[in-house]
């Protein structure tokens, strides 16, 4: 090749990739619905001044979003006895920060059938029960609140007690707190928990269609999801973790639902000793980038959120148990991570 032929082939390779690339700073790709963070129970605790340092991290972001978990079990530790202390402190601050809430119901009080199994989160003895505290959440919030997921993770064992029949029983608990919610706000976006990603009876279109075989269907307006891509990003699809994203919304469609949405409640990478299950901080960041823009070229999905703001620890425990490193955006002593770079304003 000529050495004019060879200037001008790259030249063109330049101007090609110029052309492709996001621009420096530009806001990541996002569903239209846009997207959030999430932080499970460790948001419920913590000191105003903590909540108002991760929420001011989430505020320098393009977020727009906050799943806040609403624990039945801390709220009415005994029955007919509220203490609303934590969601309130935790919603007033994500509405002050302008952000829409998803308020995430979940977890039984003792009193009602929880307290056992792993992790202490068994489904209650009777489904009715959660359905009236779902209304009861509903009558608080309804000013501030208009979007509402059923549960977490309903497809493990951790996060349904152990139970025998995890659909059956989860599909109860829709068929409670669906028409509970609706009837105080009939307007109201109801979520079925997300699910974990997972393989055999416990995938999520495997776990879906026995929620649809049990009556579920008919009890959301949308499909929660929690496809984890980590350690290998999108393309390794760990678990299937992406593409049962499709096959969700295939059985959805085979049941009439396919014009609903599935709203991805928890996604996002653990920065802990790689050995051990974890990535470095910059994959943690290029993984959260991709599926954010992956859900943003796929029109059935709705709103995703990230999991999580913060880091919860930053001891030596900390690169053991990965649990404890999945903040996105900061670590445990409020340092920026390469998430918050890449989802700046």
């Amino acid at each position: 090749m000529s050495r004019t032929r060879l200037i001008a082939v790259l030249f063109t390779a330049v101007a090609s990739a110029l052309c492709f690339a996001t621009p420096a700073g530009a806001a990541p790709a996002a569903p239209a619905a846009g997207y959030g963070f999430t932080e499970g129970s460790g948001m419920l605790d913590l000191s105003p001044g903590a909540l108002n340092r991760e929420l001011d991290a989430v505020s320098r972001t393009t977020a727009t979003r906050l799943r806040v978990l609403v624990d039945w079990s801390q709220v009415e530790p005994t029955r007919g006895t509220f203490n609303w202390s934590a969601p309130d402190r935790v919603i007033n601050a994500a509405r002050a920060h302008g952000l829409t809430v998803l308020a995430d119901i979940a977890f039984t009080p003792t009193w009602a059938g929880g307290g056992i199994g792993p992790g202490k989160t068994a489904p209650p003895t009777r489904a009715g029960d959660f359905g009236a505290f779902a209304a009861t959440v509903a009558q608080r919030y309804q000013s501030r609140v208009n979007e509402y997921e059923i549960w977490n993770e309903p497809n493990l064992a951790f996060f349904f007690g152990g139970v025998a029949n995890k659909p059956q029983r989860f599909a109860a608990l829709l068929r409670a707190a669906y028409p509970a919610i609706k009837r105080v706000q009939p307007n109201s976006t109801i979520v079925s928990g997300g699910l974990s990603r997972s393989v055999g009876v416990d995938s999520p279109p495997s776990f879906l269609a026995a929620v649809y075989a049990a009556g579920g269907g008919g009890s959301f307006d949308a499909v929660g999801m929690h496809p984890y891509v980590f350690p290998g990003g999108l393309r390794s699809n760990p678990e299937n973790a992406w593409s049962d994203v499709r096959r969700v919304h295939d059985l959805m469609a085979a049941h009439g639902d396919g014009g609903k949405k599935i709203w991805l409640t928890e996604f996002g990478a653990p920065t802990n000793n790689p050995l051990l299950g974890g990535v470095s901080p910059q994959q943690q960041a290029t993984q959260i980038v991709d599926v954010l823009a992956a859900a943003a070229r796929t029109p059935y999905v709705g709103p995703a959120y990230v999991y999580s703001i913060r880091d919860l620890a930053n001891d030596p425990t900390a690169q053991v148990n990965r649990e404890l490193q999945f903040g996105a955006l900061l670590t445990f002593d409020f340092r920026p991570k390469p998430g918050a770079g890449l989802l700046a304003r």
